[in-house]
């Protein structure tokens, strides 16, 4: 990647997605039952924990923030997606 491309991304995506991979990897953890799971988890929780992070740049400053990152808002969306994949049985 070109180092254009790279300071391109803000620092709350990437901060966003490493958590989104994190709380997947908990969450899979603690719940999961197969681990063909595994990759559907870390998808709904990447993409779910970038939502978040975006909306959590659009809030006012929480408690829990790492620069633009609302901690909260990522790992809320995060979980919150990947129980309601669960209720639903998407994984």
């Amino acid at each position: 990647m070109p180092l254009s491309l790279l300071a391109a991304i803000p620092p709350w995506a990437v901060l966003s997605a490493l958590l989104g991979v994190m709380h997947a990897a908990a969450f899979q953890l603690i719940l999961g039952q197969h681990v063909r799971q595994l990759p559907t988890v870390v998808a709904i929780g990447l993409l779910a924990s970038l939502i978040g992070g975006m909306l959590g740049t659009m809030i006012p400053p929480a408690i829990l923030a790492i620069g633009d990152t609302n901690l909260l808002a990522t790992a809320g969306c995060a979980w919150a997606a990947m129980v309601i994949a669960r209720l639903f049985r998407f994984c």
